[in-house]
């Protein structure tokens, strides 16, 4: 098996999620080779839930991939309280796990086996086949200089929460009530 990429030493900063971030992100896969040739035989969506555990999230969201034979042919962003993209496969874990993924601390598989994650839909058969892709697209994320982007409250019974990046920007506005989820950036 072919050693993975290493991602360049220089990170470029980026609120997450963001639209910015998401079309750099699918610019990465799209341009990468190796994940090309790794993820070859790989057909199917896949949504990326982040889960509350008194980080930035006050409430599930995600990020769905379109993931077709090396290539990402699109993505939406997703928040609990909207209908979930369909999506071949859902991988899902609390915000800290993420994180540590993101920091190269957990690696995507280990994470799967020892529980940090959980695959909710989808065949593991196929996850297992593609072990490098799976890292690949975690090495890509590690390109980034992530900004998360917090809540403005931690009250899950708020109608209209806003996320703002460090600066203070704000990057996301989720109105519960009517199921709007708007990427600003």
């Amino acid at each position: 098996m072919a050693a993975a990429e290493k991602p360049p030493t220089n990170k470029i900063p980026v609120p997450f999620p963001s639209m910015k971030w998401a079309r750099m992100y699918m610019d990465f896969l799209n341009d990468s080779k190796q994940y090309e040739e790794a993820a070859k035989g790989w057909e199917g969506s896949m949504l990326f839930i982040i889960q509350p555990d008194g980080g930035a999230t006050p409430f599930d969201i995600g990020v769905w991939l379109d993931l077709w034979h090396g290539k990402c042919r699109g993505f939406k962003f997703w928040m609990k309280g909207q209908e979930q993209p369909k999506s071949d496969f859902v991988y899902s874990g609390v915000e800290k796990n993420w994180l540590a993924m993101i920091d190269g601390k957990i690696d995507p598989i280990q994470g799967l086996m020892a529980g940090k994650f959980a695959l909710k839909s989808g065949k593991m058969q196929m996850v297992m086949r593609h072990t490098l892709a799976a890292k690949l697209l975690v090495e890509h994320l590690q390109r980034f200089d992530l900004d998360i982007v917090a809540a403005d409250t931690k009250d899950t019974n708020a109608k209209i929460i806003s996320f703002h990046d460090k600066t203070k920007a704000k990057v996301i506005v989720a109105d519960k009530e009517k199921g709007t989820f708007t990427v600003l950036v």
